[in-house]
């Protein structure tokens, strides 16, 4: 959940993925969780590089143990375990056609679902931009000026 900002800094691909691995290891120092984290990297720079976001997953899920997920629906509970949450994150990505479709279908879910939710609006929200999110979901941002400039920084960093 919090290392989409890595993709967003980094343009050099092999930058990304070392500092993902690094910043996953950091609390879960775990094979899986890195897999989870660098697939959701490697999604966002392909978003970042123009691709569609069915188009990127599909890149990035063949030959894992994600692949399945692109025609059947996880049969995991949404419970918080990386794996399971990225399976719903994935399904959530490739069924719902709206930002806020994502969201509201991964926060409804119950359990984790606000993480699945935050994951997967990330990259959705990376997809169609801050301009085209819904505008009673942008009024609830604390801070939003602020964040506004953080923003703007994080892109002159990946410049």
């Amino acid at each position: 959940m919090r290392c989409l900002p890595i993709a967003l800094a980094y343009a050099d691909q092999e930058k990304i993925e070392e500092v993902t691995v690094l910043h996953s290891n950091m609390t879960h120092h775990d094979d899986q969780a890195a897999e989870a984290c660098l697939i959701y990297n490697r999604i966002a720079s392909r978003l970042l590089h123009g691709e569609k976001l069915p188009a990127a997953i599909r890149q990035e899920v063949v030959h894992t143990r994600y692949e399945p997920l692109l025609t059947v629906e996880p049969s995991c509970p949404p419970d918080g375990y990386v794996v399971h949450t990225m399976s719903w994150v994935l399904h959530w990505l490739l069924r719902c056609e709206s930002f806020e479709d994502v969201v509201i279908s991964a926060a409804n879910m119950g359990e984790d679902s606000d993480t699945i939710a935050a994951i997967a609006g990330g990259l959705k929200g990376l997809e169609v931009g801050y301009r085209q999110l819904p505008s009673r979901f942008k009024e609830k941002i604390v801070c939003a000026d602020e964040l506004e400039v953080l923003a703007i920084q994080l892109a002159n960093v990946r410049v």
